[in-house]
């Protein structure tokens, strides 16, 4: 009896180091690349009828609120354009209240040129802020949108700027 719980003992403390190693997870479809990691998850992706993709990506957890969804559309799109459609698109959910767009200014999204609008709303009374990014590249047009409640700022930095650092995008 004492070898069989002293080989489980080992499998258990081998399978928990494994666990706390294995850092990341990694995003490749299309073109599109980058990494996320430990503690976060893909938890939508969506085909847009071989016009496009959508994923989101959590922090997973009770009381998180990390949120990053990419979007690309196979199409040049007007960034402006397509920003007020996504703006327009904050604005018809019923869950959102007290939503602020600020103006948009240009940017850079990892290197790209792009525009970018911070965004502010409450949800079940909890103030949340967000960015949006809109950016092209030779063959698509891309949104990259951050999520989370003020009081997960610092929970959330570390991957968020994973994976906007790690994010690439390549021709087909």
């Amino acid at each position: 009896m004492n070898l069989v719980q002293g080989i489980l003992g080992i499998l258990l403390l081998f399978t928990l180091s494994c666990t706390r190693n294995s850092s990341s997870g990694y995003f490749s479809k299309e073109g599109v690349s980058f990494i996320y990691p430990q503690g976060w998850s893909i938890n939508e992706e969506e085909d847009l009828d071989g016009e496009g993709y959508y994923l989101s990506v959590e922090k997973k957890g009770l009381n998180e609120s990390g949120i990053v969804q990419i979007t690309w559309f196979d199409v040049h799109i007007d960034n402006h354009e397509y920003l007020e459609i996504m703006q327009k698109e904050y604005k018809n959910q019923k869950l959102f209240y007290d939503l602020k767009f600020e103006t948009a200014k240009n940017s850079h999204f990892n290197g790209i040129e792009s525009i970018a609008c911070k965004f502010s709303f409450k949800i079940l009374g909890l103030r949340h802020r967000g960015a949006i990014y809109i950016f092209s590249d030779e063959n698509k047009t891309f949104s990259f949108v951050t999520q989370e409640a003020l009081e997960d700022i610092q929970k959330n930095k570390e991957g968020f700027e994973l994976i906007r650092s790690t994010f690439k995008t390549e021709p087909k």
